[in-house]
């Protein structure tokens, strides 16, 4: 694979987390005051999150692709599974992060 395929791919999280943003300042005005965001804590307040809180996952999104591009960029040409196997992880990561968000969007939809 050349370097442009792997940015190419490495771009399609970036994206989507700005897509991400984008829906969330759209829609800021239509969703409630607080969102289920942390499901691991107990049940109640401790799980709701403020608007500016749910940034948190394309924030995510975007730091765990910037790193991946990272190591990607420094890894030296030979080492292509290692960047192939960095690439998956940032577009398994980009789904499970947009899964979520599109199951607690959905729940005020």
């Amino acid at each position: 694979m050349s370097k442009n395929l792997y940015f190419g791919l490495g771009l399609i999280p970036l994206f989507v987390s700005l897509l991400l943003t984008v829906f969330i300042l759209i829609f800021f005005k239509f969703l409630p005051p607080q969102l289920p965001l942390f499901y691991s804590l107990p049940w109640g307040e401790a799980q709701l999150a403020n608007h500016q809180q749910f940034f948190i996952i394309p924030a995510s999104i975007t730091l765990i692709d910037l790193i991946n591009l990272f190591f990607i960029w420094h890894l030296h040409p030979s080492q292509v599974f290692f960047k192939k196997l960095l690439i998956l992880t940032s577009l398994i990561a980009t789904l499970i992060f947009l899964i979520t968000f599109i199951k607690i969007f959905l729940i005020f939809a």
